[in-house]
């Protein structure tokens, strides 16, 4: 089955979609967390993708023709509620009352390190989005694991799902557009390529998913314990 490269986006986001309400439902107790991290990164990737990935990195056709659109913040807000809870529901665990330090600045800072690394990186230094994005949120990770080191496994163990659900996004479009990748992706990356898929997307999960996996638990100081449904 091949559509037109203008729905291609819109219709590889119901794997994420599905996963999404899956998690919602199932997991009462992950529901706050979700809705926060979902309208987070939805917001997010809104602007990532308007200042940042269009300009080097791909520029996917969208239903209303325009340089970002709905399929941008969907990808955004299912993503962000499934990185920050992935862990929890795969490795059965839940969150703790709060008890450690309440890191409302904290989260603000990291948020403000992310984004002016970024800038800083891209439109200061020269690098392409890619490097750019990649670097600030390795630091960006790196301070949320130096402060709570208990959330080290979260971040990695985070990261590594998401390439995996990662996956499901890519075979989808493979599936029913298999000229979309060619169509889609700027001269800002590399070219290299795994079973037809850029290397930097896989890159891109990790990284997401090493910074937003722990994102809430470090934002609201809270712990995680073995899950009791």
């Amino acid at each position: 089955m091949e559509i037109s490269d203008k729905y291609v986006y819109l219709v590889a986001l119901v794997p994420f979609c599905l996963i999404w309400i899956s998690i919602f439902l199932y997991r009462k107790d992950l529901r706050q967390e979700m809705l926060f991290m979902s309208i987070l990164v939805g917001i997010l990737s809104l602007l990532t993708s308007y200042y940042w990935w269009t300009t080097d990195w791909w520029k996917p056709l969208n239903i209303t023709d325009t340089k970002i659109g709905i399929e941008d913040f969907v990808m955004g807000f299912t993503s962000g509620g499934i990185m920050a809870t992935i862990y929890e529901v795969v490795f059965k665990r839940g969150l703790y009352k709060r008890k450690l330090h309440h890191h409302i600045s904290g989260g603000l800072t990291l948020l403000f390190l992310l984004a002016q690394t970024t800038m800083w990186l891209f439109w200061g230094i020269g690098l392409t989005s890619f490097w750019a994005s990649t670097i600030a949120m390795f630091l960006t990770a790196s301070v949320v694991i130096f402060v709570r080191k208990d959330l080290i496994i979260t971040s990695l163990l985070s990261g590594i799902l998401m390439v995996f659900v990662s996956f499901l996004f890519y075979f989808a479009v493979i599936l029913i557009s298999p000229q979309w990748i060619d169509h889609t992706y700027l001269g800002g990356i590399s070219g290299n390529r795994i079973i037809g898929i850029p290397i930097e997307e896989f890159v891109f999960w990790f990284m997401s998913g090493l910074v937003f996996g722990p994102f809430y638990e470090y934002w609201q100081g809270e712990r995680l314990k073995a899950y009791k449904k």
